[in-house]
């Protein structure tokens, strides 16, 4: 992170690039051999990301939507809030709030979807101070591919522009 300055002259740090947040999560540790068919599981096989053609883990596309919950806050606080979120984390789809939780929908690239998952439980968390957001807590989180999602026959409602805040 580097500082920059605001307008009142005040040092602040940057929220962290994508990049940045990916480089923190749990490096991915190298597959373990599956046992042979004839004898018993002892430890289940973690599945690893599948290395594409330059050696690094293919990175797919999930849907995410994260609901927070918490304390009734003040809607003429919580709408300012969430509009800087949106602000500081340009990859949100589309936010839905009402005085008591808010749900966060955005597409994630991610090699799997702890990864996915990981990211978009610290979102509220990493913007909670430099947003204004509610102390509140992750209470839902739903991540499935593309595909999936397609297949449910599931699409978002239109947005009337990317990064839309809107009541419930």
């Amino acid at each position: 992170m580097t500082p920059s300055e605001r307008e009142g002259g005040d040092l602040v740090e940057e929220p962290p690039s994508l990049a940045d947040r990916r480089a923190r999560l749990f490096p991915v540790s190298a597959p373990v051999e599956a046992p042979e068919p004839s004898e018993p599981p002892t430890t289940p096989v973690p599945l690893a990301p599948v290395p594409s053609a330059g050696g690094h883990a293919e990175l797919l596309l999930w849907h995410v939507t994260v609901t927070f919950a918490g304390t009734p806050t003040d809607l003429d606080r919580l709408v300012p809030a969430l509009r800087a979120l949106v602000d500081m984390q340009p990859f949100l789809a589309s936010v839905r709030y009402s005085a008591d939780h808010a749900e966060v929908s955005y597409w994630d690239e991610a090699e799997d979807v702890d990864d996915a998952a990981a990211l978009g439980l610290r979102l509220w968390a990493e913007h909670r101070r430099d947003a204004d957001l509610p102390d509140w807590r992750a209470v839902g989180i739903e991540v499935v591919d593309r595909d999936t999602l397609h297949t449910r026959g599931q699409r978002l409602p239109p947005p009337t522009g990317l990064g839309e805040v809107r009541p419930w």
